[in-house]
């Protein structure tokens, strides 16, 4: 009986580690899906975000993109209650403004499971829409080692904290993020460059 007590939390920590690998193969699954149609952005914007979403099980979520002749990140996805609030605010922040703009600025993942115990953190979206954030976790999106926007998840369901592996997965779906939408500029550029009748 001993060793059937002994067995049972191995066991159950198998098979918590089997899950958690399988829902990174499909959320690879999902990234690599994308890149069938890197220049297709708003399809990868609302793919990431939704593939994001599942992953980490939030409540919501935010993708911010670079505009870089304004020099301001604007919210080119957004999930949850308030999402289309959120998008018709057309609210932009700049870089190193709230948890998203460091997380831009800085190139780090940021997870807090009080937000608003950070400093860091700008309330002003949240208060304009009438939404409660707690937990956040949010990454640098970085294509050729440059930040290109941030991606965040907000309100984490069924508990406040992300693990170390969940801000390791957020690290690389920020890189992988980068890389398609880089291989997403180089195809439209080169179907620019190729004009009428090429490229298709």
């Amino acid at each position: 009986m001993a060793q059937d007590d002994a067995a049972d939390p191995a066991r159950k920590t198998l098979l918590q580690d089997n899950a958690r690998l399988s829902a990174q193969v499909q959320l690879l699954q999902r990234v690599l899906h994308l890149f069938g149609a890197p220049d297709d952005f708003d399809g990868a914007f609302e793919g990431l975000m939704d593939a994001a979403m599942d992953f980490f099980g939030a409540q919501s979520g935010a993708l911010y993109m670079f505009d870089g002749d304004r020099q301001e990140l604007y919210f080119a996805a957004a999930r949850g209650p308030k999402a289309q609030q959120v998008l018709a605010l057309d609210i932009t922040i700049k870089p190193g403004q709230g948890i998203a703009g460091n997380a831009f600025l800085h190139q780090e993942v940021i997870a807090l499971s009080d937000a608003h115990k950070d400093a860091r953190f700008a309330r002003e979206v949240s208060d304009a829409v009438g939404y409660e954030v707690r937990s956040m976790l949010t990454a640098p999106i970085v294509c050729d080692g440059e930040s290109i926007g941030a991606l965040q998840v907000i309100n984490k369901r069924g508990g406040s904290t992300f693990a170390q592996d969940e801000v390791e997965a957020m690290r690389l779906l920020g890189r992988y993020a980068g890389g398609l939408f880089g291989l997403g500029w180089q195809l439209q550029a080169l179907r620019e460059q190729a004009g009428p009748g090429g490229a298709s």
